[in-house]
């Protein structure tokens, strides 16, 4: 018999529960029943097992013995252990043959279940059904010689189509918002990707769906809209646990976006570790994102900033960032691409570095998923930050990654709804990883736009992406080192993304920037919240045109030809 069967004769399961008379008497005696339960371990108790679409915690966790499921489960409701007490008696110790092929619903009926259960209890049951006949379903697939496991799919999604450039038209009619032109009936060339990308349709008709087919709030009611919406934002956060290579989907904390993740790391992880005397190095080429929270938390707790300097190249000074790292140093926050000059950072080198010194290092990849998968285990980072709306998925969504043990170290950010594991008129307890650091209602269409937007990215390719941003960014900076008293902030080609940031001497760059777009031409002016760097360029302002997947070689030519107008319009 299953160590975790109460009930290895269900017949004799069924004839206590029919002989039961009134509402209160079942409901007693399937509290009674999960008291029968084992202890479940701590461990478990993650975001891996938990049953998606219950309105209490369940935890699930398959064990295989090459013939046989034997199922340990859980929850954090008396009533509802009962309940998974229950479906082991049912499940546990069966072939997955018996599992899926075992009349559940009339088994259920005749326990008279529906007429006590209430709707939410009864849809988060028939939650924890559907989870233990997937895990069934999952190995009669993979005996099918004809079964591909999933991470296949991914891969044949990811197959190499050719070069970007020729097949560009296909790729610029999957988003609706290139076939709109400027006032003047011009198209318009979009070249402030860097600032924020386009979306496709698929991650468009993604949002629409979740409000106009099944929207609820998520990780609470057991209903059928809400058990939807709530898988589709855990598919999300597995779509991104599986993009930037981590773990676990624990590790994957959903925030309002890059800056709200480092805000989160400086309150939750920076005042618990950092104390005054304390260094935090910091590159010259940082977004202000990356930059003013960790200024607050010097303000805060004492701590020093010291700033790693560029070379003439426009690259990081790696051997002066080496000479700076000390036993004084607890931080080091870092861009792994920067977004005015568009240099990459060789970030496992240093990330190794700072950790030889025992340093915490913060990656802000704000800039770099964009442009495909990132590997944060190779990097070895210890917290990994980003946007959605930088790469296709909405506005109000970002990413934080954080290793496990660190996650698990900090207290919570923010406290309020989804945070808890419980709350008493003398205190709380957190809930675990993910949700201790996802306080309230999350975006949760913006969170579900993820999704979609990682497919499109992996359909195109991390290498063809870069291949593509390469031609258009290069043809750029030839075109424009032709012109006169143009000055370009860029390092070689081989060493960055598709961004030119450039200025003119003699003419500010609001006023190009107003010429280009008269001309369908749209470019960003001004610092790109990167005041430092561009003190340390010696410039206020410089227009930038950021280059992605979908632009074309002859919207760069346009972009040139009209710099060289602006130049000589200005210039009169």
């Amino acid at each position: 018999m299953d160590a975790h069967v109460t009930y290895a004769d269900l017949s004799e399961l069924q004839d206590e529960f029919i002989e039961l008379e009134t509402a209160d008497e079942r409901i007693q005696f399937l509290i009674e029943l999960g008291q029968t339960l084992p202890a479940f371990p701590d461990k478990f108790c993650t975001e891996e097992f938990r049953v998606v679409g219950c309105q209490s915690m369940v935890w699930i966790v398959p064990k295989w013995d090459g013939e046989q499921f034997h199922f340990q489960a859980s929850s954090d409701a008396p009533m509802v252990r009962g309940l998974v007490a229950l479906l082991l008696s049912i499940y546990s110790g069966k072939e997955p043959e018996v599992i899926s092929a075992f009349p559940i619903e009339s088994f259920l009926e005749k326990l008279h279940l529906k007429s006590f259960l209430s709707p939410l209890r009864s849809n988060g049951l028939h939650s924890m059904i559907r989870q233990i006949r997937q895990y069934a379903e999952s190995k009669q697939l993979a005996s099918d010689p004809h079964f591909s496991p999933k991470r296949d799919l991914q891969l044949d999604r990811a197959q190499d189509l050719g070069p970007l450039h020729l097949r560009i038209e296909a790729i610029r009619a999957d988003f609706p918002i290139f076939k709109v032109h400027n006032k003047s009936g011009l198209p318009i060339a979009y070249l402030d990707n860097a600032a924020s990308s386009q979306r496709p349709r698929c991650v468009i008709d993604s949002i629409s769906d979740v409000f106009s087919g099944h929207y609820a709030n998520v990780h609470r009611s057991g209903h059928e809209w809400a058990v939807a919406t709530t898988e589709k934002l855990e598919a999300s956060r597995e779509a991104v646990r599986r993009f930037i290579h981590a773990s676990k989907c624990e590790e994957i904390i959903f925030t309002a976006g890059a800056t709200a993740s480092i805000n989160l790391i400086a309150f939750a992880w920076g005042d618990v570790n950092l104390t005054s005397g304390d260094e935090i190095l910091i590159s010259e080429m940082e977004h202000h994102s990356n930059i003013v929270p960790w200024q607050q938390l010097c303000q805060r707790k004492g701590c020093t900033i010291r700033w790693v300097p560029l070379r003439a190249d426009y690259t990081l000074d790696f051997e002066r960032f080496e000479s700076m790292l000390s036993n004084k140093t607890k931080l080091v926050a870092i861009t792994a691409v920067s977004n005015v000059l568009g240099t990459i950072n060789p970030v496992k080198q240093i990330v190794a570095a700072a950790h030889s010194f025992g340093a915490t290092v913060v990656v802000d990849a704000a800039q770099a998923t964009p442009h495909g998968s990132i590997d944060v285990r190779e990097w070895d980072a210890d917290f990994v930050v980003f946007s959605g709306h930088k790469m296709l998925a909405s506005s109000g969504v970002g990413v934080c990654y954080g290793k496990r043990s660190l996650l698990e170290s900090m207290p919570p950010w923010q406290g309020g709804g989804s945070m808890i594991k419980s709350v008493t008129f003398d205190g709380f307890s957190a809930a675990g990883l993910p949700h201790k650091f996802e306080a309230g209602t999350p975006p949760i269409a913006e969170i579900i736009s993820m999704k979609p937007a990682i497919e499109y990215l992996e359909a195109i390719g991390h290498d063809r992406l870069m291949e593509h941003e390469r031609l258009l960014v290069g043809q750029a900076m030839v075109g424009l080192a032709k012109l006169e008293r143009v000055q370009m902030y860029s390092p070689n080609l081989e060493n960055k993304c598709g961004v030119i940031s450039f200025s003119v001497e003699g003419i500010h760059g609001e006023e190009i920037a107003r010429v280009l777009d008269s001309r369908g031409i749209a470019i960003r002016v001004g610092h790109h919240c990167a005041m430092p760097l561009h003190s340390r360029l010696g410039v206020s302002v410089t227009c930038r045109a950021s280059f992605y997947f979908y632009n074309t070689t002859d919207e760069v030519s346009r972009f040139v030809e009209s710099v060289g107008y602006a130049i000589r319009l200005l210039s009169r």
